[in-house]
């Protein structure tokens, strides 16, 4: 259901210390369905280059947290020159990438993420792991009908 599936440098760059448009984060910066913080750290053209040939993000990839803030995600929408630690993994779908959020969101494989992470000092969910994952993949259709019923529901709350 993958093309691709990543996560990054386990020894990324250090960053400078004046912004630029090209940008280093970690899972501290996905939360509530978006990329926040934007603030944290900048990296050089030729730094971001570099990180950027591993993950190459697209629009409509997901960004899901693997360690630290466990099992946050989000949809990439494009327009920022971003790379990240490798406590985000990206994840380009060839499903509905609305419904795979949802379902990545879902109590039933967050509570899953939870209980098979690993690590002692600070616990992991691992690309791996990611990779073994069971997702339920219904018709186009359905996925459809599923994300548009959960955007409704999620709206009104």
């Amino acid at each position: 259901m993958c093309t691709r599936l990543v996560d990054r440098n386990h020894n990324p760059p250090s960053g400078l210390n004046y912004k630029t448009e090209f940008l280093i984060l970690s899972s501290q910066n996905i939360n509530n369905d978006s990329i926040v913080n934007l603030d944290m750290r900048y990296l050089s053209k030729d730094q971001y280059q570099i990180e950027y040939k591993r993950t190459a993000l697209k629009k409509d990839d997901i960004l899901f947290t693997s360690v630290g803030a466990l099992g946050h995600s989000c949809i990439y929408k494009g327009g920022i020159n971003l790379c990240f630690q490798r406590s985000v993994s990206v994840i380009t779908t060839l499903i509905n990438p609305e419904y795979l959020k949802i379902y990545l969101d879902s109590p039933e494989y967050q509570n899953m993420v939870i209980e098979q992470a690993t690590g002692t000092a600070q616990k992991g969910f691992y690309i791996n792991q990611l990779a073994d994952s069971l997702i339920a993949i219904p018709s186009e259709k359905q996925m459809i009908r599923i994300t548009e019923k959960a955007n409704r529901i999620i709206q009104l709350l």
